[in-house]
């Protein structure tokens, strides 16, 4: 029998890996890991060697038919290929993207694979937006009190990001405002995080009232740079310390709806197809740190 063995060259049996010291058929002295020697049969370690080499072949092959049996599944589980002109609308009538089968499930699939949460998505009816979340940390008859992530869309462009709610009355401890107000004050490696992830995927702050929007932040080279509506100059602000006192929305008791987002307009959202879910993912991923500490009580 044609053995595969090679003097100092490294090979495994069932007890271990070892190096072959030496051969002189038909026996061959052997070295494991531990520094235990052995003097053996050569045909009875090549006959072994070789049939480990079998197993890693149908395994790998095994691995591979079960990789395509999920790819298979999952195109027939996501039918989502690309959006369409018609998604790009102020409702949702005629579209399905965000279905579970659709950008939504692929989203929350995409946070599930490169993170150690599992996310799940929610349509948000009758609006064009969906909500990537920890099923665990989300109430669909309450969705307002928990913090999310988000994708939406509006007849120019598609708008996805960190969200999180405020109530214009007393809030209880089912609402995360108060959590994400307190890391946002004292959690200092959060708070640079947060502006790096702003530079980096040109995302800014954008603060809604009753769906209107009143304001937007954006990263500036020292600090923030505060735009109100109605106001023709921005003003400098500092963060985060500025940023929740220049804010009106944010200290009194009118309710706001708080986004820091990026946007991709219609066109090049259309263009993107399936891949759109990078992007996306992408400031999904830079956020989840001020996602998961908005969540602690």
């Amino acid at each position: 029998m044609k053995h595969p063995f090679k003097v100092g060259k490294k090979y495994r049996n069932r007890h271990d890996e070892y190096q072959v010291i030496s051969i002189e058929e038909p026996r061959m002295v052997i070295r494991y890991s531990d520094g235990n020697t052995l003097e053996t049969n050569v045909n009875i370690q090549a006959s072994i060697w070789q049939n480990i080499q079998m197993e890693k072949a149908v395994n790998k092959h095994r691995r591979k038919m079960e990789e395509e049996r999920l790819q298979r599944l999952r195109k027939r589980m996501f039918k989502f290929e690309n959006l369409e002109a018609h998604d790009f609308q102020d409702g949702v009538k005629g579209t399905s993207w965000r279905a579970r089968t659709g950008l939504g499930g692929l989203l929350a699939e995409r946070m599930s694979n490169v993170t150690e949460y599992k996310f799940q998505s929610y349509a948000v009816n009758p609006w064009p937006e969906v909500h990537i979340v920890q099923p665990s940390h989300y109430d669909r008859h309450a969705r307002e009190q928990s913090v999310k992530f988000v994708f939406e869309l509006d007849p120019k462009c598609a708008r996805y990001g960190f969200c999180i709610e405020k109530n214009d009355g007393p809030m209880d401890d089912g609402w995360d405002w108060a959590g994400f107000l307190a890391v946002l004050k004292s959690d200092k490696t959060l708070q640079q995080k947060i502006v790096d992830a702003m530079r980096q995927l040109e995302l800014q702050w954008e603060v809604y009232i009753e769906d209107e929007p009143v304001a937007q932040v954006k990263a500036a080279e020292k600090g923030m740079i505060l735009e109100q509506e109605g106001q023709d100059e921005p003003k400098e602000i500092s963060w985060p310390d500025g940023f929740i006192k220049k804010l009106p929305a944010l200290k009194t008791e009118q309710g706001c709806r708080l986004l820091l987002c990026a946007h991709m307009d219609k066109k090049e959202a259309i263009a993107a197809g399936k891949s759109i879910i990078d992007p996306v993912a992408e400031v999904y991923q830079a956020l989840l740190p001020l996602y998961v500490a908005s969540m602690q009580k």
